[in-house]
């Protein structure tokens, strides 16, 4: 008996050709794409790092009524923000149950970073956190 091997039909042809033509495109743009300088850490400006202040709206701590806590970092001008956070100040001492990050992002326009958070500490988060942003000047 004589085994027979089936031709592939014309929609696999089309869909093997657009894997190998995906694959390639995939290729060529990893293998280009780590040549540019300004992609490599050597290729970045000075970095800095700017502190802001976080405003703590809640009145009582450990009550169960959570009020935002909000702030931003400014990058000074002729910078551009690459990145941010938070940053706790006083680890050992603090209750990760009664904070947590809402919304973290840049702030374009405004050259920073800026973050909401949940609170619960009564006010303890302005001298237990402060806002973090990266900037590179141009």
């Amino acid at each position: 008996m004589k085994l027979r091997i089936p031709h592939p039909s014309p929609a696999m042809a089309v869909a093997l050709v657009a894997l190998f033509i995906a694959l390639g495109g995939s290729a060529f743009a990893f293998s280009n794409g780590s040549s540019n300088t300004a992609d490599r850490a050597g290729g970045r400006g000075k970095l800095t790092l700017r502190l802001g202040k976080i405003f703590d709206r809640d009145g009582t701590p450990s009550d169960g009524s959570f009020f935002f806590a909000t702030g931003h970092a400014i990058c000074k001008r002729g910078e551009r923000v690459i990145s941010g956070g938070v940053r706790e100040l006083n680890p050992p001492g603090s209750d990760g149950q009664h904070i947590w990050m809402v919304e973290s992002g840049p702030v374009p326009k405004k050259r920073g970073w800026y973050v909401q958070m949940n609170s619960d500490l009564g006010g303890a988060a302005r001298k237990d956190f402060v806002v973090v942003a990266t900037c590179e000047r141009k």
